[in-house]
This record gives structure tokens, C-alpha cells and sequence, in this order.
């Protein structure tokens, strides 16, 4: 039995040694330029460096001002990561390279335990992908959301508006619904009537349940732990996974057969599912307008009172705003744009990956590489927007001297390439109403008297926490033209 051991603790000693000597003959014979990155480990190369934990975007921009380039290179127990921080890296790669940039890495956590392989957002890219992708934008084509959904994003609007000078102090309670009533009229043809509805409820349950940003496991870069039991020590990723499988088959499921009952009986309302007849629509959407509710207005009063000047100047009060003011209400086009800039929804996106080995300015990128755009990076860097970290609509204006003002943080805001979010007209269309509605009805201020520092939470989608304010009609009449409304 002495000599069975021996034997087996030489064998085991010997393969160590074996491998250490193949590590360090193939990083010695590897002559090819990376990108630059931390000086990586033997054996785990940066698996210390690869942020976890939260606010990822943070510590990524760390490391790349640490580097001193906006492209930086990461590699741990296998895994290739690129992580890029400026809007120029992010266009040359993503935009112009999108036949090898495009498709998503293999997401083990959200994909092969949490079951949402079947969502276009992470869906590899291939036939399917294309196919559901194309389907997705001529139905978010800035024409069809112009003729189709305006009416749709004004209806749910004023009802917001309307629920706010009822029961102020449910605002947060009134945007969810809000939201979910607008994305769900628009893919399945629900109308919800309350926050409390089914569809709502489940969206909302996905969204608490699964906050880890897609790729940024332990488990995504060492795969075969998704196979250890759930009783085994710090498995604890096996056990939430179960339950948001099931979340994942509601969210999937349950709309699409409500509807498809609804078809059978001749009784269903026209809707972008209705007419793709697909059930591979996901509440993309949800998020982005509950985010631009709950941003910047309470914390930066003299935003709110030039916008409600040019509100005045331009609608009056004897009459809510409307599309057909967006033209002419330059400032509250600017307070979105900034809103999507400031604190933006998604700070890292969801990962690209390479189909093919690349080079980029003389630096090699191998197939199968992870590619993270830097989203928060791209909206925060200091030499293109100055104080970034300060909501200035302004920013976006030109200059009496004849330049113009700061990029479109949406070039950034909504992906890049042939990922780019296929909702963003919608959104955009939706936010812009609501805020412009908010403002020209409402006082928002902060009755502690004190500028509240505004918490912000991790993962995919980064949203903020609760905040005191006060809701105050902003001229006599203002409710009842809310309530008269009629479209």
C-alpha cells in the first residue's frame, strides 16, 4: 500500500511538473502582440485581476487607466477577455468587424443553468439569430413605432400621470406598471390594468431573481463546475438556479399561450407576437424606462426649471406636450439624452464574442474571445464629456463660437454592431414623453431640504435606489387637463 501511494504521489508530482513545463514553453514560444493588460500568473493568469462582486464597470476602467489604453487583454484558466473603454475601439471592432464580433460567448450560468439560451439578447450568433433579429427590427423600425406605438406610449403616459397626482408616494409602484403596460400592449397585446398584474409581477420577479451581469461567474470561466452537486460547498449558484430556470419558462411561456388562447378564440388584439406568430420576444425594454423615471430630476433642480420654462414658452398651460412638440423642446431632448448618458441602464451590456482570430492596430485577438464594451466607461471619459460625472443637458448644445456640443450618448447607450438593442426608437419615443409629461405637470423636489445621494445597484442593469422627493401639481388647472385628456 506504501509503494501504491508512492507511486501515485510521484505520478501526480510528475503531471504537475509536465504542465508547468508546457505553460511556460508555450508563453515563451508565443511571439504574437496582445493587447496590453496586469502581468498575468502562471497557471491562473488574471483570474485575480477579473473583477467580481459588483460594479464591474468601475474596476474595469481601473484597470484600463492602470494599462494606459482603452483596449485591454485578460486571460484566466483558459478564458480570453477584451474589454474595450472608448467609443473609437468599440466602432472599429463591433461596428466595422461585426461579421466576427457578433456572436456571445457560452454563457454557462444564464444560458445552461438559468435557461434563457432561448432569449435573443443572448442567443449565439447563427441562422436563428438572424432570422428572429430581422423579424424584431422591421417591427421596431422607427416608421412602425411612429405610426403603430405613439399611440400606445401616450395612452400609458397620461394614465401614469394621472395614477401620480392620486397616490404620489406609490411613484415607483405606478412606473413599473407604466412600463409593463407599454412593452406589454406592444409584444402580446395585454393591457394591464394595475401594478399587481401577472406579467408585471413575473417580469419583476425575473429581475430580483437574476442581477449577475451574463459571463462574469467563476463558473463561466471554469465550465465544469455547473456539474457539481447542490450540496457541495459554495454551490449555492446551483440551488438559485433551479427556480430561475422556472422564471425563465414563465417569462418564455406563460404570455406567449395566453395569447395564443386569446388567437384560438378570435378574441386576441394586434401585437408584434400576434403577427410574428413567435414566442422568442423577451420584455426587452422594461428596465430603460423605469431607470429614466427615477433619475436626475429630484437631484438637479435648475435642470427642471429651464425645461419647464421652455415647456411654457413653447406648449403653454392650456394643454399637455406631444409628439409633435418634440421639435421644438431642444432642452428636453437633452435631458434625455443625458439621462441614457449619466447613469446608463446596462453599464457593461452583454458580452460579444469572436468567431475568428483578428488583429487590431498590430494586436492579435484570438478566436473565442469574450469582448465586453465598456459602456460606463465609453459615457464617463473625461476627454470627451467634461465633469461626467454631473447631469449637464447642456453639454449637448453648440457653442456661440459655431462647435458643436458634446456626442449622442446614444452612438454608446444601446450596443454596438449588429447587437445593437432593436428597441431603441421605442424607448427613446416612450422616455422622451414621460419626461416631458412629468415635467410640465409636476414640481419635483426633495422635501429634506437636503441633496440626496442617490444609491445605484449592480449587475446587468443598474437601477436606483429609493429616494425621498415630493410631487406638487406645477399650476392651477394642470389636473384637470390631465384627467380631460382625451386621445
Amino acid at each position: 500500500m506504501e509503494s501504491y501511494s508512492g507511486d501515485l504521489l510521484h505520478a501526480a508530482l510528475g503531471s504537475l511538473v509536465v504542465l508547468f513545463a508546457w505553460l511556460v514553453i508555450r508563453r515563451g514560444s508565443d511571439t504574437r502582440v496582445y493587447p496590453p493588460g496586469p502581468p498575468r500568473r502562471l497557471l491562473i493568469g488574471n483570474l485575480r485581476d477579473i473583477p467580481s462582486g459588483g460594479y464591474e464597470w468601475v474596476a474595469y476602467r481601473e484597470i484600463s487607466k492602470r494599462c494606459g489604453s482603452d483596449i485591454i487583454y485578460l486571460t484566466a484558466l483558459g478564458s480570453k477577455l477584451l474589454v474595450l473603454s472608448s467609443f473609437e475601439a468599440a466602432r472599429d471592432l463591433l461596428d466595422r468587424k461585426g461579421a466576427i464580433y457578433s456572436s456571445r460567448p457560452r454563457l454557462v450560468v444564464k444560458n445552461e443553468l438559468r435557461g434563457w439560451n432561448w432569449s435573443l439578447i443572448l442567443m449565439a450568433y447563427g441562422k436563428d439569430f438572424l432570422a428572429y433579429r430581422r423579424a424584431i427590427q422591421q417591427e421596431f423600425a422607427h416608421s412602425v413605432v411612429v405610426a403603430s406605438y405613439r399611440p400606445i406610449v401616450l395612452r400609458e403616459s397620461i394614465s401614469f400621470i394621472r395614477r401620480l397626482f392620486q397616490t404620489p408616494q406609490d411613484m415607483s409602484k405606478h412606473v413599473k406598471q407604466m412600463a409593463g403596460a407599454m412593452i406589454m400592449m406592444v409584444t402580446y397585446g395585454h393591457q394591464v390594468t394595475s401594478a399587481e398584474d401577472e406579467f408585471v409581477a413575473l417580469a419583476e420577479a425575473v429581475r430580483n431573481n437574476d442581477k449577475e451581469a451574463p459571463g462574469s461567474s467563476i463558473v463561466d470561466l471554469i465550465p465544469i463546475l455547473k456539474y457539481v452537486p447542490v450540496w457541495f460547498p459554495g454551490a449555492g449558484f446551483k440551488r438559485s438556479a433551479s427556480h430561475a430556470r422556472n422564471l425563465a419558462w414563465d417569462m418564455r411561456y406563460v404570455p406567449f399561450r395566453a395569447l395564443k388562447a386569446e388567437l384560438a378564440s378570435g378574441t386576441c388584439p394586434d401585437s408584434m407576437v400576434s403577427r410574428l406568430l413567435q414566442s422568442d420576444s423577451p420584455l426587452e425594454g422594461v428596465d430603460r424606462d423605469e431607470f429614466a423615471m427615477n433619475s436626475g430630476g429630484v437631484v438637479y433642480s435648475d435642470v427642471q426649471r429651464r425645461a419647464q420654462k421652455e415647456l411654457d414658452d413653447v406648449v403653454g398651460r392650456d394643454r399637455l406636450p406631444s409628439f409633435e412638440d418634440r421639435d421644438r423642446l431642444p432642452y428636453i431632448a437633452n435631458i434625455v439624452k443625458e439621462t441614457f448618458r449619466w447613469k446608463t441602464v446596462t453599464p457593461l451590456g452583454v458580452p460579444h464574442a469572436t468567431t475568428e482570430d483578428d488583429m487590431y492596430l498590430g494586436m492579435f485577438i484570438p478566436k473565442g474571445t469574450t469582448v465586453i464594451a465598456n459602456i460606463f466607461a465609453m459615457l464617463h471619459d473625461e476627454n470627451v464629456y467634461n465633469n461626467p460625472t454631473e447631469f449637464i443637458p447642456e453639454r449637448y448644445e453648440s457653442s456661440p463660437d459655431g462647435s458643436t456640443g458634446d456626442p449622442d450618448p446614444a452612438r454608446v447607450a444601446f450596443g454596438f454592431g449588429r447587437r445593437i438593442c432593436p428597441g431603441r426608437f421605442f424607448a427613446d419615443e416612450s422616455v422622451w414623453l414621460t419626461i416631458a409629461l412629468m415635467l410640465h405637470t409636476f414640481n419635483i423636489s426633495n422635501p429634506t431640504g437636503v441633496k440626496s445621494k442617490v444609491e445605484w445597484s449592480s449587475g446587468l442593469v443598474s437601477m436606483p435606489s429609493g429616494f425621498p422627493f415630493k410631487l406638487s401639481p406645477r399650476f392651477p388647472g394642470v389636473e384637470d387637463l390631465v384627467t380631460g385628456f382625451e386621445q
